[in-house]
């Protein structure tokens, strides 16, 4: 049965998640996505009865953490008083669509902090169209390299679109293996980069600023406040607290 987010009562539950043990015992991932979800029940006027979390894959079905907060829910929602799960970012929930179906079909109120207007109905389309995406992403991949193997097969070799003529699949010889090794690092860098913001309650708190069009000199007071008070939580990548540079950086990033 599929429950659509009717008017929520002011009972909640949250659920947080990370990727990895090294992210759970830093707690800062955590803490982030938890003061998301604190800061959207105090705006709607409600208490969180229970908080629960995981440090486990968004690929892995077996959270115990997501599972226990689905059956809190069940057990203290009524039909004219719902128990709402409250999530910090959709991405924390799942990410293939029988999965998300099945948490959907839990029946219980879920809301993300980052899509509040996502509510389960939608999330079930969301989730279908993503996979949908992947498929035929995976589909096309397999077959341009079908192509490409039965070109060199037959004439020795394939035209890029680029124009470059391709004799085999994988790196020629004489590669610059140097240049493989620079641009993964720096891919690895970037991987990184993306993982940081997503679990910083710094850059979360900005980016949240900025797509309600906060000017940007009360952003960087803000930022620099909170890092005051708490220098591990706000603290930029590097430890320090946020500047102009790394502020102007940002809002180019995110209105892009």
């Amino acid at each position: 049965m599929i429950c659509l987010l009717i008017e929520m009562g002011n009972k909640f539950a949250t659920y947080i998640r990370v990727s990895t043990r090294k992210q759970g015992s830093s707690g800062l991932g955590l803490a982030a996505q938890q003061s998301m979800c604190d800061e959207y029940v105090s705006r709607h006027g409600g208490i969180i009865l229970e908080r629960f979390q995981d440090v486990e894959s968004g690929t892995h079905r077996d959270r115990p953490g997501l599972w226990a907060a689905i059956d809190y829910c069940k057990a203290h929602s009524t039909l004219y008083d719902q128990c709402t799960l409250v999530i910090a970012k959709l991405d924390r929930l799942a990410r293939d669509v029988e999965f998300t179906f099945r948490i959907v079909n839990t029946g219980i109120q879920i809301v993300f902090v980052d899509m509040p207007q996502m509510n389960t109905l939608l999330l079930g389309i969301f989730a279908a169209v993503a996979q949908y995406e992947r498929e035929l992403c995976s589909n096309r991949t397999k077959s341009s390299l079908k192509e490409i193997k039965e070109d060199i097969a037959k004439q020795g070799g394939h035209m890029t679109p680029e124009g470059k003529w391709v004799k085999a699949l994988g790196a020629p010889k004489g590669h610059d293996w140097g240049a493989i090794a620079g641009e993964a690092a720096g891919l690895s860098h970037h991987r990184k980069a993306q993982d940081w913001r997503a679990s910083s309650a710094l850059y979360i708190m900005v980016e949240n600023r900025i797509r309600k069009g906060i000017p940007r000199k009360d952003i960087l007071a803000e930022a620099q406040d909170l890092y005051k008070k708490n220098p591990a939580l706000y603290g930029t990548r590097n430890g320090k607290p946020l500047c102009e540079g790394t502020l102007s950086r940002w809002i180019k990033e995110i209105r892009l």
